[in-house]
C-alpha cells in the first residue's frame, strides 16, 4: 500500500540497493584501485579508495580465510555490503572502495565494524 502512495505522490527515498552495476568484479578494478588508490586504516579494517570517474560508487570486498570459515567470511561480507548501501550516499564524489578487513583483528561484530566504516565515511569527507 505505502509503495503505491509514494507512486502517486512522487515521493521518493533515496536508492538503498546495490545493484550488481555498484560492485567491482574485475580483477584489473581491484588492482586499480589497490595500486593507485588512497588508504584509510583502522585497527579492523583497511579500506582503499579511488575515483572511478563514473556516476555511482563501487564496492569491492576482500576477505581471506584467516579470518574463519565460510559462514564468518559471508557474514563479513554481507555487514560490508549494508554499511556500504546506507552510506553511499554519503559519500563526496563516486568512489571506488575496496574493504580489507584486518585478520590480526579477528571477526567482531556488526557495531565495531559500523564505528569503523562511519570514520572512513567522515575522513573521505574531511579530506
Amino acid at each position: 500500500m505505502a509503495r503505491s502512495i509514494t507512486r502517486w505522490t512522487g515521493c521518493r527515498r533515496p536508492d538503498s540497493r546495490l545493484r550488481p552495476t555498484e560492485r567491482l568484479h574485475r580483477p584489473s578494478d581491484f588492482q586499480r584501485v589497490l595500486k593507485g588508490g588512497r588508504c584509510f586504516r583502522h585497527a579492523l579494517v583497511r579500506i582503499h579508495l579511488r575515483e572511478n570517474g563514473r556516476e555511482l560508487s563501487r564496492l569491492g570486498l576482500v576477505v581471506s580465510r584467516r579470518l574463519g570459515g565460510a559462514v564468518v567470511r559471508n557474514r563479513l561480507k554481507r555487514i560490508f555490503r549494508e554499511l556500504f548501501r546506507r552510506s553511499k550516499s554519503l559519500l563526496p564524489m563516486p568512489l571506488d572502495v575496496v574493504v580489507v578487513p584486518d585478520s590480526r583483528g579477528g571477526p567482531r561484530d556488526r557495531v565495531a565494524y559500523a564505528e569503523a566504516f562511519e570514520r572512513f565515511v567522515s575522513w573521505c569527507r574531511s579530506s
